[in-house]
């Protein structure tokens, strides 16, 4: 019982160790401005209830549902800082579970200590600043997150954070607890549907290990079954969400996300690049490390499916088959991958008769120690001085002047970059470039809100904003200090001012 309560303490030490290591990005930031939206409007936030985007379909309830519980009914925002440590004490336990089902390491405290400091470090804050710094901004995840920019975790909590539950469900897999292997991959497709893919392949390898190693259909097609059954209710309802619309709509929408708004992920020419080069090489690697084991039929099965299914996008050129993303594999295949290497490494090293000494254990284990020191420290300094940068921003002073002057009915023309606005202002926004719908005509509206702003805001043409007020309801507009005509077009009287924006209130 004590080495039971023992072993569960560690795991929650080191699992602290790795999420502080990694660090987070303050609330909100990036991504969340889209997701977090519709579960904070749910929750009552601020005016945000009228916002037009806050009004579209929401292509991830279920995420929004968990928003909408926690600002509700707990009402402190750093539980979103924990859930996403969750995720990442997850992350770590999976890598751990599945290296554990490969490696006999629960004897040796020298191996398991070093692998997870290692671990710890090529995952920190750190590490990937060391990179930036060294290779460029492209290699900073490079060990760690999937070809076209698509990662498991990253700076923030959002849908795609719970693809953790993928690498959880493989552990589970390992170690043939298949029922909690294929909920697990659901639950991670329920959370971000773009994982439907990911948690079908799993499931699918799953399926076929079942049939060639136990020869038992019948347990075969109950899992089927029940994967089936876990997944219809989010497959049912975001399925209007990507497909609804006429087929001509549906396409000119299709083509605007992949081209316009979101082709660093969706069009191969763009994410093919040398980071790609060493990621395949990663998983190629890996998957032959592992050619005799369980692990194979994983790991194999889910290469080949992204190769074939993004050959036939490279052939075909289909804008459906690149918002599927088929390539989104690779972002449980790499971090996967690296944890498997490099615990063959670390086996074959600390193999060695000259490591096996009393003196070179203890040396090994207090540089582990040291290794996941210097990783917090790295991660806990990123964090403090990312809430510096954020509190001392350029968009700080105008969002709190907004944020403390609003009224419902208010609707603001902002800078198209300016994507904190919405949740740091608690203002609805006619349209920014980062937060997007996916339903079709909503796509489209979207793309003719943003090609109005960005006009406003290159040529300062009135015009352009009597149009923009014709059509739709505005009753502010922010100019950066680059937008002409910083005086205001007629009917704007200025109301705030500094050293990067103004505000001006449309008259009625």
């Amino acid at each position: 019982m004590n080495t039971s309560r023992n072993q569960i303490l560690a795991g929650l030490l080191w699992g602290l160790v790795f999420a502080l290591a990694y660090s987070q990005s303050p609330l909100y930031t990036s991504n969340q401005n889209q997701y977090f939206l519709h579960g904070l409007v749910q929750a009552g936030y601020a005016d945000l209830s009228q916002d037009w985007l806050a009004n579209t379909a929401d292509p991830t309830p279920v995420f929004s549902q968990m928003v909408a519980l926690v600002y509700s009914y707990i009402q402190w925002e750093g539980v979103f800082y924990v859930i996403y440590a969750i995720s990442m004490v997850i992350y770590l336990y999976s890598l751990w579970s599945i290296i554990t089902s490969l490696f006999n390491w629960r004897d040796s405290i020298t191996k398991t200590l070093l692998f997870l400091a290692v671990l710890v470090l090529i995952h920190s804050a750190g590490w990937r600043y060391g990179l930036s710094l060294t290779l460029g901004v492209n290699w900073t995840y490079i060990l760690e997150d999937g070809v076209a920019d698509q990662r498991l975790l990253g700076p923030v909590l959002q849908p795609s954070t719970f693809g953790v539950l993928l690498l959880l469900s493989i552990s589970f897999f390992m170690r043939r607890r298949l029922v909690l292997a294929v909920m697990s991959a659901v639950l991670a497709a329920t959370f971000h549907p773009t994982y439907l893919l990911s948690a079908a392949v799993l499931t699918a390898a799953y399926l076929l290990d079942v049939i060639l190693q136990e020869r038992n259909w019948r347990k075969a097609f109950a899992l089927g079954g029940l994967a089936l059954a876990a997944v219809a209710p989010i497959l049912l309802t975001v399925y209007p969400v990507f497909t609804g619309g006429p087929a001509d709509m549906a396409e000119q929408a299709r083509r605007v996300l992949v081209e316009f708004r979101i082709p660093h992920h969706a069009l191969i020419r763009q994410w093919f690049d040398a980071t790609a080069l060493v990621k395949i090489g990663l998983v190629i690697l890996a998957c032959y490390l592992v050619r005799r084991t369980r692990l194979f039929a994983v790991m194999g099965i889910s290469l080949l499916v992204v190769t074939l299914l993004t050959l036939v996008q490279a052939a075909s050129a289909s804008t459906g088959l690149a918002l599927v993303f088929p390539w989104r594999l690779s972002t449980f295949l790499v971090p996967l991958s690296s944890a498997v290497i490099l615990a063959y490494l670390l086996d074959w090293f600390l193999n060695k008769p000259e490591l096996g000494t009393p003196a070179a254990q203890k040396a090994i284990g207090w540089t582990s120690l040291a290794i996941a020191l210097i990783a917090v420290i790295s991660g806990v300094s990123r964090f403090s001085l990312d809430l510096q940068r954020k509190s001392a921003g350029v968009e700080s002073g105008i969002q709190a002047f907004v944020d403390a002057q609003r009224k419902p009915g208010d609707v603001y023309l902002i800078p198209f970059k300016m994507q904190d606005f919405r949740l740091a202002a608690g203002a609805p926004a006619f349209v920014d470039f980062k937060s997007i719908p996916y339903r079709s005509d909503e796509v489209l509206e979207w793309y003719r809100r943003e090609l109005l702003a960005e006009r406003f805001y290159k040529t300062g043409d009135c015009g352009v904003l009597d149009e923009i007020m014709e059509e739709y309801s505005l009753s502010h507009v922010i100019t950066g200090k680059e937008t002409a005509p910083n005086s205001g077009c007629p009917g704007l009287d200025l109301i705030y001012a500094d050293e990067a924006y103004s505000l001006w209130k449309i008259q009625p």
